[in-house]
């Protein structure tokens, strides 16, 4: 079930949801068919990339959060938790928000015609849900694994350096109409919140997007990027995440993450 905690028109031209969901469980149930990680056909790994959309001044959020942290050790699956900028004006001003990051939910909405709230998931580009509800994302997590991916992407080598990280990738198969997004993520970050609707509470949020950018022209083979790093991020405590996404669709048909 699904409540409206809040709901008001904001500047952009779509209205904002936020939905109060029941938390994970914590349970996790063995699955006596596994998909396999990589493709038999095409020997490119296999990936389900899920991108929350969530804010630290949101009182349905944490429960997505504490459910998405459990989603990082999995095989083949990569998490990246988007922190919107909505949520700014209430009371708690989000250290890790970003316009950016509200735009491309925005962005995402709009190509699947869907509502945009908090805390929102989306998978693999295609499908949205709301990002506490385990047995759904369960099963878009199974649904994006069981599909046969016709390109691959693997980081070669990371060195941070002068307040940037170096990436070596390489690239390969059908990425003729992609983007390679590249993300510096923060892996687990505690916060105490002083303010807003989660006043007075400790969260903790896992694979928070530091940085975020997009490289429109990629090679097929060998590539080398950039990507600053905030002042203050402990490299210990980084990883890279890179993916590929088709320009047309949003579908992401390939990803690779590397710790620092």
């Amino acid at each position: 079930m699904k409540n409206p905690a809040y709901f008001f028109l904001l500047s952009l031209p779509l209205f904002t949801l936020w939905f109060c969901t029941a938390s994970s469980s914590g349970k996790e149930k063995q699955d006596p068919n596994p998909v396999q990680s990589e493709s038999a056909k095409t020997g490119f790994k296999k990936a389900a990339v899920l991108e929350l959309f969530t804010s630290q001044g949101c009182s349905s959020c944490p429960p997505a959060d504490r459910l998405l942290g459990t989603y990082t050790s999995k095989e083949s699956v990569i998490v990246l938790t988007f922190h919107v900028d909505y949520w700014d004006r209430l009371g708690w001003k989000d250290p890790f928000s970003s316009k950016a990051f509200t735009e491309r939910q925005y962005s995402y909405a709009s190509a699947m015609n869907a509502s945009v709230y908090t805390p929102q998931l989306v998978i693999n580009g295609q499908s949205e849900m709301i990002g506490s509800n385990d047995s759904k994302i369960s099963a878009g997590v199974k649904k994006a694994l069981a599909q046969e991916p016709d390109a691959g992407i693997s980081i070669k080598a990371l060195k941070a350096e002068n307040g940037q990280v170096n990436i070596n990738f390489t690239a390969l198969g059908n990425i003729t109409n992609s983007v390679v997004n590249i993300a510096l993520i923060q892996n687990k970050a505690t916060t105490e919140i002083k303010a807003g609707e989660n006043g007075g509470v400790t969260l903790t949020n896992y694979n928070v997007v530091r940085n975020f950018k997009t490289i429109s022209q990629v090679n097929n083979g060998d590539n080398t990027s950039a990507i600053n790093m905030p002042a203050g991020d402990d490299p210990k405590n980084s990883s890279v995440i890179v993916f590929i996404q088709e320009k047309g669709t949003n579908k992401i048909v390939a990803a690779d993450q590397a710790a620092l």
